[in-house]
């Protein structure tokens, strides 16, 4: 089973900045879940919210704001907004990367950085991970590079969630995990698609995930996997 940081390692750094990503790998994650935005300068960056307003000292939508002006910016504790190639940076050869598709424009633009990283041989395929609640998105990614792995995010709704990962092929489905039952988790072996619940925090909750015998646990506090 995978232990995944959420967003680097969200309850102890600073969410989405590098010392957040350092923390989660110096507490030996398999993985990191990020999530990207594409500002209007065209850069991806590193930022849960459509808005900076709840992370950074800034206000704003993201989209509206130039990589200058959000480099400016920072966090609680004085960290920075990273770009997606920074991200990939800090992570090489250290752990799986899962790459949630937030804003408007990502999933081509997230395509052509892995392309690129993979090219340089900075990364495989194996190690990159692309996911979304959006299947039109995830299907973009498909049509353009069937080699990215690609995943469905699903909080309500799981039935029709998996149904969609079957019929598109979908390598991986990322299920809240107080929606996750045996039934859906021996359909995901049936039917080969890597299923992660998402996000587990407290111990009693990671312990029912890691009995259901799953492929990963996303979490706040990887400490705790």
């Amino acid at each position: 089973m995978q232990k995944i940081g959420h967003r680097g390692a969200k309850a102890l750094v600073d969410e989405n900045t590098i010392p957040s990503i350092e923390k989660a790998i110096e507490l030996d994650v398999d993985a990191i879940e990020i999530d990207v935005h594409k500002c209007s300068t065209g850069e991806l960056v590193v930022i849960h919210d459509e808005t900076v307003k709840r992370t950074t000292n800034g206000k704003g939508k993201v989209a509206n704001l130039s990589y200058k002006e959000l480099s400016k910016l920072t966090t609680e504790h004085m960290h920075k907004i990273p770009t997606l190639k920074e991200v990939f940076d800090a992570c090489r050869a250290k752990c799986t990367l899962h790459i949630e598709l937030k804003g408007k424009g990502t999933a081509k633009a997230v395509c052509m950085l892995i392309e690129e990283v993979v090219a340089n041989k900075e990364w495989t395929y194996d190690q990159l991970c692309v996911s979304s609640f959006d299947a039109k998105k995830l299907n973009k990614v498909k049509a353009r590079n069937s080699a990215i792995k690609i995943g469905l995010i699903a909080e309500f709704k799981t039935n029709k969630a998996f149904a969609i990962a079957v019929d598109n092929a979908y390598d991986n489905l990322y299920i809240y995990h107080k929606k996750l039952r045996n039934r859906m988790v021996r359909m995901a072996k049936l039917k080969k698609i890597n299923l992660y619940a998402w996000t587990v925090n407290k111990p009693s909750d990671i312990k029912k995930m890691k009995a259901f015998g799953i492929c990963g646990i996303i979490s706040d506090q990887p400490d705790l996997l």
